[in-house]
């Protein structure tokens, strides 16, 4: 049966059931994108717990915060970063975590483009000093693909099928 109000589209299904945007925020799509992110997350974090000299001096390097800010943003950017990732993992608060993580990479990718603007030959410090990858476009584009998989990972997840409403409490799983 046709719900109320619902217009049909190809196919007698209604329309924007089949959408991407549907399809994207499908509870599974969006749980996985926020393990992924989560996991990428916590694994910068990590990384960059075990060297905070090393953050603070790639934060230093650009040339961005005011310098006596820069030790204080390498002692917390860790712990955002960790607590945003624990969220996204152990689905407590996730869609939270998610907001927390997309902001974290809007700054993030606004510092690389900043920095290619300038012509900046750094290290990017994104997993600490193990990973010591340059600011570039395939920075840029590592940047841009881990800023849209938090942001698929902020979605309200919607159910199996049919279009219906999620079960309540769950569009924050």
């Amino acid at each position: 049966a046709r719900a109320r109000g619902a217009r049909m589209g190809r196919g007698g299904q209604a329309r924007g059931e089949g959408s991407p945007v549907n399809v994207l925020a499908h509870r599974h799509v969006v749980r996985a994108a926020q393990l992924l992110a989560g996991t990428l997350l916590a694994w910068a974090a990590l990384a960059k717990l075990g060297d905070i000299p090393a953050l603070a001096r790639d934060v230093h390097n650009f040339r961005l915060v005011p310098v006596a800010a820069e030790h204080l943003l390498a002692i917390v950017l860790p712990w955002i970063e960790l607590v945003a990732a624990l969220s996204l993992v152990l689905g407590i608060r996730a869609r939270a975590g998610a907001v927390v993580a997309t902001g974290l990479m809007v700054v993030f990718t606004g510092a690389v483009v900043l920095a290619m603007m300038r012509g900046l030959n750094i290290e990017c410090g994104c997993f600490g000093s193990s990973g010591a990858w340059r600011v570039g476009p395939a920075k840029l584009v590592e940047n841009m693909a881990l800023l849209g998989c938090a942001g698929l990972a902020a979605l309200p997840p919607r159910a199996d099928s049919g279009g219906a409403p999620p079960a309540p409490g769950a569009h924050d799983a």
